[in-house]
């Protein structure tokens, strides 16, 4: 082992006669008789010359003889050594390759080649001051007429192989020492699963001392059936090297459930070393206990898949769970199952009066309500907002899921006690509630979900606070309502939203601006008028991320077309409650100037005055906050008339303009409209606004003497809204 084989051939021996005696050459071919009292050469003789210690020995392990040179190694005297077995100078692990090796060397026809490497081995041998010391030794058999004994050639290791095996030494120091530092469990099994090392860390993650499971089967750290289970797959990394695993698509690591020897069963990790150079395979495994990792994914996996509200599941939970129903529908029988959808009534109303404290307190009491109803079987989500989600895992026949429909709206339907600024108060909502039966009304995820959907919108058409399952005959209206809720959510990203845009005029004049109005191309119905799908996104929220493309798109537009013609045209947009609302809304008009380049002046925003009333100190605290940032950005109220009691904010709003709303126009010349347009003219007159008369259709309406005191007309008179290429050539026509 530690010689080479260059070393093994070289001859020490005085004599020539020797050459083949000397250490672990002695002996070439037994059939040859290549043994060493056929040249004529007694033991004796072969002791005194040989260049290294020698001993013969018998086949029992008997010492008969020993030469000067192997006392010496050994450190005991001949007397001494002839009392002794070869195996009391060695320890017990070498008994077994000792006596191996010399059944080797009397199994008849044996050929002893000298130039192998593994006739070489290295023993550790008990000497005289009762410490073991690592020799190399070869064993080569010696035949007399009346017995076959052994020579037993041993010498100490030159000072190179003494290096390598301080520096073999000083590489399993540095590895032990290492496996102590890091928290993980390092221990090497062999191919029995006996473990054969072990670190500190043991006791971290197992509860055993390193000196409890040394020597013991790597089963004792796993429940028995999850070893026996995972067994045949730990087996494989004996044979598959780390650089071949993925080849295979062999992982280079398992999760799996350890054995604490006092905390019972936790989780564990294991990562599996190579073992590739060794002779006899073992297998290193890092163990490292994973409980707490699991914990947190827990913890996370529950946060991503529940409501921080009412801590019901949410859509995505909804999806896994639904998804899971279906296969089990398709795999076996289960009966029926339910999909309610569920709205909430008048919650918009109660959530506006009481504030959104008031309106979580209503959610999370709605959420309780349900659990109290259903069984522990059925499963509850919240889609956000105030809609609800029910799944009856099994129900029998239609008429248990109406049962449980009923129950839901008396529980719902009862009184909330609100508590507000110290003062309790009761409110009542109600519910509307849209039934899918699984699998009647559909055989897939998305299928029934939308006809448990388009089920409650047909609930909420009928008069709401009622239930209503799903059939084909719904009502128009409802599939149009349902339609257009969902089609909102896409909309932007399909791209069919567009912009057009109705001229302004000076009044009978030339162009002075122009309003940015929304149009939507659905990818089915068409055309979709403002009126239909702007309540309904108000409703939903979409009108938010809608809101913010209309002031993108429009402010890009306006600016490259006031480039383009060189004009001054200013651009009208209208802004939402949700939007005007929103606690950034001054620092988004302030990135829509930044980014479009649009001149602020050129910018007018059209607030609806009853969108004004609904939370008037917020608006107005946000618009003043606006003005500070861009003084020069105009503020409109629209549709000004029909919300005569916001009259009493005009003089602490910051705006400019008011639009007289076009039903005021449309019945021109009524004497008793009249009066009311009269009067709000006066009204801008003296507290200094402009005027716009908005749907202005005939020269009677356009003539008008009171109107035609407002400086701005717009309306089908001057032109319908135009596509932005269409504006240009109206213009440039003008």
């Amino acid at each position: 082992m530690a010689h080479s084989k260059d070393k093994q051939k070289q001859l020490k021996s005085p004599s020539a006669a020797l050459d083949k005696t000397s250490r672990g050459t002695m002996v070439k071919n037994q059939d040859e008789q290549a043994i060493a009292n056929s040249m004529g050469l007694p033991s004796d003789f072969i002791l005194s010359n040989a260049v290294d210690g020698v001993l013969q020995i018998k086949e029992d392990g008997r010492i008969m003889k020993a030469n000067t040179i192997s006392t010496k190694v050994l450190d005991l005297a001949e007397k001494n050594l002839k009392k002794k077995s070869i195996y009391e100078l060695i320890p017990k692990e070498y008994h077994l390759l000792l006596k191996k090796r010399m059944e080797e060397l009397t199994h008849p026809g044996m050929n002893v080649d000298v130039d192998r490497e593994e006739d070489l081995f290295l023993l550790r041998c008990y000497t005289g001051k009762k410490v073991y010391k690592t020799c190399e030794a070869i064993i080569l058999p010696y035949k007399t007429d009346q017995e076959l004994t052994f020579f037993l050639n041993i010498w100490e290791p030159d000072s190179s192989s003494e290096r390598l095996v301080d520096q073999l030494k000083e590489v399993q120091k540095n590895y032990e020492s290492l496996s102590e530092t890091i928290s993980e469990a390092v221990i090497i099994i062999d191919e029995s699963f006996k473990i054969i090392y072990a670190n500190s860390a043991t006791i971290r993650v197992f509860g055993y001392n390193k000196k409890e499971i040394i020597g013991k089967s790597f089963e004792v750290l796993f429940p028995e059936e999850i070893f026996y289970r995972y067994a045949p797959e730990i087996k494989k990394y004996f044979y598959v090297d780390f650089d071949d695993r993925k080849d295979v698509n062999i992982k280079d690591h398992m999760e799996l459930l350890g054995r604490n020897k006092n905390r019972g069963v936790s989780p564990i990790e294991i990562s599996f070393g190579n073992s590739r150079e060794f002779h006899e395979r073992t297998l290193t495994c890092i163990i490292r206990d994973v409980s707490h990792r699991k914990n947190v994914e827990r913890k996370l996996r529950y946060l991503a898949y529940h409501d921080k509200l009412t801590d019901l599941g949410n859509r995505d939970l909804f999806a896994s769970d639904i998804n899971s129903l279906f296969e089990q529908v398709s795999t076996r029988s289960i009966g029926l199952a339910a999909l309610f959808f569920l709205d909430l009534d008048g919650f918009k109303q109660v959530n506006d009066t009481f504030g959104h404290q008031a309106g979580d307190e209503i959610l999370i009491e709605t959420a309780q309500r349900l659990r109290d109803t259903l069984r522990e079987s059925d499963l509850i989500y919240r889609f956000g907002g105030d809609e609800f989600v029910v799944l009856l895992t099994k129900v029998n026949q239609r008429k248990d899921a109406e049962l449980v429909a009923r129950k839901i709206l008396d529980k719902v339907g009862k009184s909330y006690t609100i508590d507000k600024d110290g003062e309790r108060s009761r409110a009542s909502i109600g519910v509307s509630i849209g039934i899918a039966l699984i699998p009647l009304h559909g055989a897939d995820h998305e299928t029934i979900t939308r006809n448990a959907d388009l089920a409650m919108y047909s609930a909420k058409e009928n008069g709401k606070n009622q239930f209503v399952v799903f059939s084909e005959d719904l009502t128009h209206s409802a599939k149009n309502k349902w339609t257009i809720e969902q089609g909102l959510k896409t909309a932007l990203t399909r791209q069919e939203m567009f912009l057009e845009y109705q001229p302004i005029h000076l009044n009978g004049k030339e162009i002075a601006g122009v309003e940015a109005l929304i149009r939507w191309k659905h990818g089915i119905q068409g055309i979709i008028p403002p009126e239909l799908f702007i309540p309904a996104a108000e409703e939903n929220g979409t009108i938010i991320p809608i809101g913010h493309w209309v002031l993108d798109r429009a402010c890009m537009d306006i600016r490259l077309l006031n480039r383009k013609l060189n004009l001054n045209l200013f651009l009208s947009v209208n802004i939402s409650t949700k939007q005007l609302n929103l606690p950034n809304f001054p620092e988004l008009i302030d990135g829509v100037i930044n980014r479009t380049g649009i001149e602020p002046k050129l910018l007018k925003l059209e607030i609806t005055e009853t969108f004004l009333m609904e939370n008037p100190e917020k608006v107005t605290a946000n618009l003043n906050r606006l003005k500070k940032i861009h003084p020069d950005v105009s503020l409109v109220i629209d549709d000004f008339g029909k919300g005569y009691s916001s009259l009493s904010y005009l003089s602490r709003l910051p705006v400019e303009c008011i639009k007289i709303d076009r039903s005021f126009i449309k019945d021109i010349p009524d004497p008793t409209n009249m009066k009311v347009i009269s009067s709000i003219v006066n009204l801008a007159q003296s507290l200094g606004l402009t005027m716009v008369a908005e749907g202005i259709e005939t020269k009677e309406q356009q003539d008008n003497d009171i109107i035609r005191q407002c400086q701005l007309s717009q309306g089908y008179i001057h032109s319908r809204p135009l596509t932005i290429n269409k504006l240009v050539q109206y213009i440039q026509n003008q």
